[in-house]
């Protein structure tokens, strides 16, 4: 008995248990297995999740195609974007459909030559994952074919296809076509309605008598970039083309048409910008675009120009006629040109344009003297003009009598005259010259050699 008592106080005495660290590591393990538990729940979850998402947009994508499959009209069938909710997840549909021409590839409008066969749809449904913030989608596509042939035996479809600057479609552009006014080799008028252009920037003529059409175009605001074959060379609001329909096949017109830019084109001296001047009674900008020049229009007034997203450069006068007035055309001896440049086209927060010119200070040659004349005049060789090859010629009128003035011209070699106005009718000056020259003071940029005067826009690097 005494021995059992012994072992009980030993017992109760001994200091057994688990140590502070063994619990740490016990806890640390059973949190690592509990958060792989929950990985993979997580993963289990977002898999199921993303696996509806992923059924619920094929449907939507097949019904999308079922839709366009059913149409019964074909034409109507084109790019758009729509939303859906289901289950808490939005999903985005994008549709593009391209016509696909017999003899051409898919294209937005269908040209290319050929019958209008089908219309190739494609469906995209796209969608964010939960949780994740990594986008989803899926991709359908299939082959549309009217029930019918679009256009009659022995006649011909005319398709129409208005393009933006960005390359987008224009839609709502008004089209009308007719026989050629010259020589319609055998069209006849369309009597069925021609609908605006849709979100593509196309519309159609169906079932068209073989011969020549004219399609013309016209929407509020909106003009072409002068390359249209009816209005070549000149932006207009309401351009033309000229499209020949055969049988059995389609023919294009297409254009680039958007919404015009309005510009205030200026006369400017980009070394004197703040130096006030007398403009001549018609002061013409040209803009120039590469090799393509638009107007002239005059300075002072707006012009519709269509919004090139490189923009125009500015030139005083008609530079097409008379190369001295674009400084670009003027070299160093070195070959390399220097010329002033103008701010970029349009000014900020403003429409204005504005094209170089050379300011300089002129002693009318008559005491009575009120106006002044400057030609344009052969230039003294090896002066660095490159010329002009039609002559023009700018009046000034109302100035102070026999006074000093500062007027403006572009750059380039001229003659000058002073006189008195006699006459003026239906905006045409007639001045009584006088026997003497102006004077013209010597300044950067303008040279005078006997009777004639240098307006030159090289400057010193």
């Amino acid at each position: 008995m005494q021995r059992l008592s012994t072992l009980v106080d030993e017992a109760r005495n001994r200091d057994d248990g688990f140590s502070i660290i063994e619990v740490l590591v016990a806890m640390t393990v059973f949190a690592m297995i509990a958060a792989g538990v929950a990985m993979g729940i997580a993963s289990s979850l977002y898999l199921a999740h993303g696996s509806r998402s992923r059924e619920v947009a094929i449907n939507l994508a097949q019904d999308a195609i079922d839709r366009a499959r059913t149409s019964t009209n074909l034409f109507g069938v084109v790019d758009g974007t729509s939303q859906r909710t289901v289950g808490g997840v939005d999903y985005s549909i994008t549709q593009t459909a391209r016509w696909v021409a017999t003899a051409g590839a898919a294209n937005a409008c269908g040209a290319g030559g050929g019958p209008l066969a089908y219309k190739r749809v494609s469906m995209t449904v796209s969608w964010t994952a939960g949780g994740r913030g990594d986008g989803q989608s899926v991709s359908m596509n299939s082959l549309v074919a009217p029930p019918t042939s679009v256009t009659a035996p022995n006649l011909g479809t005319i398709i129409v296809a208005v393009s933006r600057v960005d390359g987008s479609g224009n839609s709502g552009v008004s089209v009308g076509i007719s026989p050629n006014r010259t020589n319609p080799n055998g069209a006849t008028a369309i009597t069925s309605t021609i609908a605006a252009t849709d979100v593509t920037g196309c519309t159609y003529a169906l079932n068209v008598k073989p011969g020549s059409y004219d399609v013309t175009l016209s929407k509020s605001g909106n003009i072409d970039d002068g390359t249209s074959s009816g209005s070549l060379g000149a932006q207009t609001g309401t351009p033309s083309t000229t499209v020949r329909v055969q049988a059995n096949q389609t023919s294009s017109a297409t254009f680039n048409y958007d919404d015009a830019l309005t510009v205030a084109p200026q006369w400017i001296d980009p070394n004197a910008s703040t130096t006030a001047f007398t403009a001549p009674s018609s002061a013409p900008v040209s803009l120039r675009r590469k090799t393509a020049d638009f107007g002239p229009y005059a300075a002072g007034t707006t012009a519709q120009v269509f919004p090139f997203t490189d923009g125009y450069k500015a030139v005083a006068g008609t530079p097409a006629a008379c190369a001295s007035t674009d400084p670009e055309n003027w070299t160093t001896a070195n070959g390399a040109s220097v010329a002033p440049r103008g701010v970029g086209q349009p000014l900020v927060g403003t429409n204005a344009v504005r094209a170089p010119v050379q300011i300089l200070t002129v002693k009318l040659a008559g005491n009575g003297d009120n106006a002044l004349t400057a030609t344009t005049t052969a230039p003294t060789p090896n002066s660095g003009d490159p010329g002009c090859a039609t002559a023009a010629s700018y009046t000034f009128s109302g100035l102070p009598a026999g006074g000093t003035v500062t007027i403006a011209l572009p750059y380039g070699t001229y003659t000058l005259q002073s006189g008195s106005v006699t006459r003026i009718l239906g905006g045409v000056i007639t001045i009584s010259y006088s026997g003497g020259a102006p004077t013209v003071s010597p300044a950067v940029g303008v040279s005078v050699s006997g009777n004639k005067v240098l307006l030159d826009p090289r400057r010193a690097p």
